[in-house]
């Protein structure tokens, strides 16, 4: 076990595996950036259009 933490180059896949990490994580921020924008409007929406109800 000592082998494979001082040398995880040698296995095969482990760039693979490290590169697919940074893509998931670039992702998972991308969905929440676009889930926080989306929230932003509809409250701005929701905040510009109360007045107009009454």
């Amino acid at each position: 076990m000592a082998g494979l933490t001082a040398a995880p180059e040698v296995l095969p896949g482990i760039p693979f595996a490290r590169g697919l990490q940074e893509v998931a994580g670039a992702g998972f921020l991308l969905y929440c950036a676009t889930a926080a924008a989306l929230l932003l409007a509809k409250f701005w929406f929701v905040l510009r259009n109360s007045g107009e109800r009454r």
